[in-house]
């Protein structure tokens, strides 16, 4: 994978629902897959680099060794954690779609201190949601996986960083993710994307009434950090980053976010910027080494 942003070709398809990519006949849901695509520029160029490689041994820091550690995965019914390309560790739920953490508000970040929108989440526990690891927070959600849903994430930074990760990636992972999503958790800018999320949710809801269980697309984040460019208590814009395949440096996307009805909702706009830093100095890295 190089490190420029990269798009899949789409050979034109014979009708509206379905379209053939790398030999396999995919559905032109798009749903948030291409409407975020639309957010992040066009590319999937955030999924880190999977080629074999050295795994480091997770090493202790000091916000993931204050934090209060989760027991849930200490039950006979999870399966056997792993540890992630990345170094991280991975619990397997029961639940193919998560299981939220008993949360402990207490453990939040003061918002009078200085680190508010810096510091990560409390309580991190990484969980295999749909084959592809998430996080899940004793301090700031999701409280509750509805479905294919992941709900309850706090009015807070933390709060925020962990919904645009888990709304973008479950909106990849299945149809019926992506109906969900887009059903109540994304909110078009533009009469023209509202228009375009309508004839995508309908094309994911006639997939799910097919049986269709092939996911409409890869999950476009694999990532190690975040950083807010901008946070209040009902608009937030978080970037994140990926490592690059290159080693060298990390492949930044920013998603928008809105507070709507007691949850983050994802803001689908025009094109935002996908960049590069070479320095994860000043991100908030994710617990979970």
């Amino acid at each position: 994978m190089s490190t420029a942003p990269r798009h899949n070709p789409v050979p034109s398809s014979p009708d509206d629902d379905g379209q053939v990519l790398g030999g396999r006949r995919w559905t032109l849901v798009l749903s948030v897959v291409v409407i975020v695509l639309v957010v992040v520029g066009g590319t999937a160029a955030v999924l880190i680099n999977r080629s074999a490689r050295e795994i480091p041994a997770p090493q202790p820091d000091a916000a993931s060794s204050a934090a209060p550690q989760p027991t849930q995965s200490n039950r006979a019914d999870w399966g056997l954690p792993y540890l992630d390309e990345l170094g991280f560790r991975v619990e397997v739920p029961p639940n193919p779609n998560g299981i939220a953490l008993d949360q402990d508000p207490g453990t939040r970040t003061d918002p009078s201190s200085a680190d508010y929108q810096s510091a990560p989440p409390a309580g991190v526990m990484w969980q295999k949601v749909q084959n592809y690891p998430l996080p899940f927070s004793a301090s700031d959600g999701p409280t509750a996986v509805d479905g294919a849903l992941a709900t309850g994430f706090a009015r807070t930074p933390q709060g925020a960083a962990l919904a645009g990760l888990q709304l973008v990636n479950r909106s990849q992972s299945t149809f019926e993710g992506a109906a969900a999503v887009m059903g109540t958790r994304a909110v078009a800018s533009t009469p023209e994307l509202q228009t375009e999320l309508d004839r995508n949710l309908a094309n994911a809801q006639r997939q799910i009434a097919a049986g269709n269980t092939a996911p409409p697309a890869k999950p476009l984040f694999r990532q190690e950090a975040y950083r807010l460019t901008y946070y209040s208590s009902d608009y937030a814009v978080i970037e994140y980053a990926g490592k690059n395949v290159s080693g060298n440096g990390w492949t930044t996307v920013p998603i928008e976010l809105l507070w709507r009805g007691g949850d983050w909702s994802l803001k689908l706009a025009e094109a935002g910027k996908v960049g590069n830093t070479p320095t994860l100095a000043g991100w908030t890295q994710w617990p979970g080494k």
